[in-house]
């Protein structure tokens, strides 16, 4: 189990430098003595509650991480909070995973948290402490995730410790190898599952972590930060690179040995222009949904030729130890080339999601595989499989819509968009005065463009039902806590534009 590993890494690195937070450096050592004392912290008073699912308000500060750990080696499971969630949220996440104590650097609201018992890390003292470590099974859970749900409401995704150690373990066998010389980036806030790919197999290796401030522009800071400190592996979303597109050709950054692009469809012609500012590193496309733990498939950009769709970057073929299926409506397997949904089972599924049948009806199922039934969770992804065993991502399902009668692919346009335009852009949907359901192109740039010609291109490659009504333009995309593009935001600003241009 990792969780020995990480042990041991500890006790190994004590004087070698964990984490760099704000330019301060933090040894294992003071990594595994704070650890220590909030597990003290926590044995004392969370036996009064008996519950073994502890809250944690995620901030960029050393007590997280160190929370993190202690709760780790406790056996308990983590489950993470956005220091800026609305209260109601959070309300309804400790709710719903039944938790009772939660862990904070802030000073939180008495009376919204009067149920809960509070316990604030900075409290804990400097006194030397003697890390716990109680055995845990696999089927333990190691922490609990909530996602954005449908319905509005989060829904809560349980990673055992099983789960996460068959991903690290697929992880180490995948091409990008860390060892205790590398500076690892960890830019993602704590309620994203990357992040714990980010600072977890670093500190298994006895590497050092280097971690980006919620408060700042991130793109500028990750630059800044792999300049200063010669960062050597990076995991970053596409969005991020984009918004650094005006600097690119000032910076060269042959201190990074691997990069791992997350999160987003990578466009070939962002591949290619961020591959000339890391000319040294090793290129990598990883792909997962947080209810397979982290990442499942990879694809290797460092081939003389890229396998692409519509200009985006393949996921690539499964992490060891996990099965894809693209399959069609009736879940019997498609031919090679053919579109369908994508299915992965294996030991890094998770089992379901928190106290929600309903959803687990539609989310998982159970194959017939000959004399076996095969557990198979549904991406909702739709994909198809090239001649080379490439999975190649085309777009999610459940951003069809239906208009005019006809049942549309919100991405495909996008997509389609992207390829003739190069422009980062998404589709979004508003009634009309009518009340009938339209189309609206958004495009992000601060450049003109040829709006003539990019409507003449879209005509000839979509049907006149797929093509959007108007077209609005926006500076910047906002981006949300994990570096991707912000839809809800987006639709929000537009409510606030008096017009687009028609596109029809």
């Amino acid at each position: 189990m990792f969780i020995e590993g990480l042990y041991e890494s500890l006790l190994k690195n004590g004087s070698n430098n964990a984490f760099c937070i704000k330019d301060e450096f933090y040894p294992y050592s003071y990594l595994m003595n704070k650890a220590a004392l909030i597990q003290f912290k926590l044995t004392n008073d969370v036996n009064h509650f008996n519950n073994n699912r502890i809250a944690l308000i995620c901030t960029d500060d050393i007590l997280t991480y160190s929370a993190l750990l202690g709760v780790w080696f406790l056996g308990y499971a983590y489950v993470p909070l956005g220091l800026h969630n609305p209260s109601e949220r959070n309300l309804a996440i400790l709710k719903d995973a039944d938790v009772k104590t939660i862990l904070t650097t802030q000073s939180l609201d008495k009376e919204i948290y009067k149920d809960f018992r509070v316990i604030n890390l900075s409290e804990i003292g400097d006194s030397d402490g003697l890390l716990q470590r109680v055995p845990v099974e696999k089927d333990q859970l190691a922490y609990i995730l909530f996602t954005s749900g449908s319905t509005g409401s989060p829904k809560g995704v349980p990673i055992s410790f099983g789960n996460l150690n068959s991903f690290l373990e697929a992880f180490a066998k995948s091409p990008v190898k860390i060892d205790a010389e590398d500076k690892c980036l960890q830019m993602f806030e704590l309620t994203f599952d990357v992040s714990i790919s980010s600072f977890l197999p670093a500190l298994i290796k006895g590497a050092c972590v280097y971690t980006i401030p919620n408060e700042v522009i991130k793109y500028l800071h990750v630059l800044k930060l792999i300049i200063k400190y010669g960062l050597t592996v990076i995991q970053i979303v596409p969005s991020l690179i984009r918004l650094s597109l005006p600097l690119l050709n000032k910076l060269n950054l042959p201190s990074v040995k691997y990069c791992i692009l997350i999160g987003e469809a990578t466009s070939i012609e962002l591949f290619t222009m961020w591959k000339n500012t890391i000319p040294l590193s090793k290129i990598f496309n990883y792909y997962g949904p947080t209810e397979a733990t982290i990442y499942c498939s990879y694809y290797d950009c460092n081939n003389s030729e890229i396998n692409t769709y519509n200009g985006m970057i393949a996921i690539g073929k499964p992490f060891d130890g996990i099965r894809m299926l693209v399959v069609d409506e009736l879940n019997n397997e498609v031919k090679t080339g053919e579109k369908g949904e994508l299915l992965m089972s294996g030991n890094q599924v998770s089992s379901g999601y928190l106290n929600n049948e309903k959803k687990n009806a539609s989310s998982y199922i159970l194959l017939n595989e000959g004399i076996n039934k095969t557990f198979f969770y549904r991406s909702g992804d739709s994909c198809y499989k090239d001649e080379n065993g490439n999975i190649h991502y085309c777009g999610r399902l459940d951003s069809q819509v239906k208009i005019q009668g006809f049942r549309i692919e919100l991405s495909e346009i996008e997509i389609c968009v992207k390829s003739i335009s190069k422009l980062n852009n998404v589709v979004i949907t508003k009634k009309n005065k009518v009340d009938a359901l339209e189309l609206i192109l958004v495009l992000e740039t601060n450049e003109n463009y040829d709006e003539t010609a990019l409507a003449k291109k879209m005509k000839e490659k979509l049907p006149e039902y797929m093509l959007p009504s108007s077209v609005y333009v926006l500076r910047e995309f906002p981006l949300n806590s994990s570096g991707k593009t912000d839809r809800v935001q987006i639709k929000l600003l537009l409510n606030a534009k008096s017009s687009g241009h028609s596109f029809t």
